[in-house]
């Protein structure tokens, strides 16, 4: 009888921790207004965001996409720029919902 509950016990703990490590997994970042984004990664506070600011910052998708950012190919991308890219992307996720 007593390795009846411990056996009952120890599966209980099994799921438990088994579904709390699934759900930590689940949780998404929150988002970070982009003005303090911007304002974080402008680390010379120029106005504006060199590749190496980016590069320095680790961050994936504005790495990958600076380029196609950068309009005026100055190598910097600015607010203006980035809130371009932004809001085409947005307008790309509802054409795509649709």
């Amino acid at each position: 009888m007593n390795k009846k509950w411990l056996m009952v016990f120890m599966l209980a703990g099994i799921f438990t921790t088994a579904q709390s490590f699934a759900q930590e997994g689940k949780q998404e970042r929150p988002r970070q207004d982009p003005e303090q984004m911007f304002k974080a990664l402008d680390t010379d506070a120029d106005g504006k965001l060199s590749e190496a600011e980016v590069e320095k910052a680790q961050r994936g998708r504005l790495k990958e996409n600076f380029a196609e950012i950068d309009t005026n190919k100055d190598k910097f991308i600015d607010k203006d720029e980035l809130k371009a890219f932004r809001e085409k992307r947005r307008s790309e996720r509802k054409q795509n919902r649709k």
